[in-house]
């Protein structure tokens, strides 16, 4: 019979245990099952004459149990299956495990920010193009226009992307426990200091851009000591435009005749930047436990696929056969081992234990990394070398 908790997990996650558990003729047993809750080291579903895939989900639904309550233990057992798990099926065991939700938070996160980085150079860009055509004083404006469009585009995205990261920030909040948390506000407050003003503008520009009008940002070009350009958005059409402006917002956008665009998402992307990296903090601290399960996951699933390039050599069926040092350490890494002033012994340490690093490695290719290494250290071009000297002084 089923242990009490995996059905609890099955039905818990909207599984229909009759879709879950075939017939034995089919595939899986009941028995597979109980074997798998317990992770033994030398035992594997047996399936009868079904089809091998059903054999495959069992294994993930083990896993995928093993990972969501976080489990450590049973080492051995846990590394013996996940060397049989193909790589659809670790993805689909690995998305149980709680932290993998935040972790596809934050990675989403930081991609939202580069994001927002790419519209701060797009906006630069299309500044740069519409300084240069007003400078043609050319009856065809069509360059013009053009690169006004690319600006009015590139601050859309922008603020599209700051509305995601509002999200995505909210959701870490929740995952975090931190609801209801008046200290997390607090600690945003702090990072953002006295520019509310700007954030809050980029978080209302997207409904207003939306539901009001689209704003196109003119630039403008002023003559000192030295040439000055400026991407600026009229602040009478953003305060007089119907739209219920936070009090932030309207104080700042108040405070110039003309709103900065550059200055303003400038300021905003160096703010999201610090709040990423806080965000990332917050998590791996408030789900430390979690986070360590998660790790020693995909930590486990690296040892396996280092070992497996170690004995797969891919290169081989397309008769071009590749070294087991190739295929367990980047080549980068390997030229600048060969290429930096260590001595022979000291290159042949580094690259056989970062080719061993994760400890699996067999005697036989341990014996045959060390023959590659000295072939390459053979053929390597070895350079003297004369001291270090900064501005004509002996460093030492």
């Amino acid at each position: 019979m089923l242990k009490p908790n995996f059905a609890l997990f099955l039905t818990r996650h909207r599984f229909n245990l009759r879709d879950v558990l075939p017939t034995v003729s089919n595939g899986l047993t009941l028995h597979d099952f109980e074997i798998a809750k317990h992770f033994p080291p030398n035992q594997i579903f047996n399936w009868h004459g079904g089809d091998g895939q059903l054999a495959e989900l069992g294994r993930a639904f083990a896993v995928a149990q093993y990972m969501a309550e976080n489990g450590v233990g049973e080492t051995e057992g846990f590394t013996f299956y996940t060397s049989l798990l193909s790589d659809e099926a670790w993805e689909f065991a690995l998305r149980f495990s709680p932290y993998s939700k935040v972790d596809n938070a934050l990675n989403n996160l930081e991609r939202v920010h580069a994001a927002m980085r790419e519209s701060c150079i797009g906006l630069n860009t299309a500044m740069a193009g519409m300084a240069a055509a007003m400078e043609l004083h050319d009856r065809d404006t069509s360059a013009y226009v053009r690169e006004q469009s690319k600006a009015t585009s590139n601050l859309l995205t922008f603020s599209a992307l700051y509305a995601s990261y509002i999200e995505v920030c909210y959701r870490i909040r929740d995952y975090c426990g931190l609801k209801e948390s008046q200290a997390y506000r607090r600690a945003i407050g702090r990072l953002i200091g006295e520019e509310s003003g700007e954030h809050d503008f980029a978080k209302g520009l997207r409904n207003f851009i939306l539901h009001y009008h689209l704003v196109e940002p003119s630039v403008t070009i002023s003559w000192g000591d030295e040439r000055t350009v400026k991407l600026l958005l009229n602040s009478n059409a953003l305060l007089y435009g119907g739209f219920d402006w936070t009090t932030n917002a309207r104080l700042y956008i108040q405070k110039q005749k003309d709103l900065d665009v550059i200055a303003t998402t400038n300021v905003v992307l160096r703010n999201v930047n610090r709040i990423v990296r806080f965000h990332r903090k917050m998590a791996d601290k408030k789900l430390r436990d979690s986070k360590r399960a998660f790790d020693t996951y995909r930590h486990e699933r690296s040892r396996y696929k280092h070992l497996s390039k170690s004995v797969t050599d891919m290169g081989a069926i397309f008769k071009r056969p590749t070294t087991i040092l190739s295929r367990t350490v980047d080549e980068n890494l390997i030229e600048q081992a060969l290429n930096s002033t260590l001595s022979e012994d000291d290159v042949r340490t580094v690259l056989a234990t970062l080719a061993d690093r994760f400890r699996n490695l067999s005697d036989d290719a341990k014996a045959a990394i060390s023959l590659e290494v000295e072939e390459l250290l053979k053929k390597n071009p070895r350079y003297p070398n004369g001291g270090a000297f900064l501005n004509g002084r002996k460093w030492t």
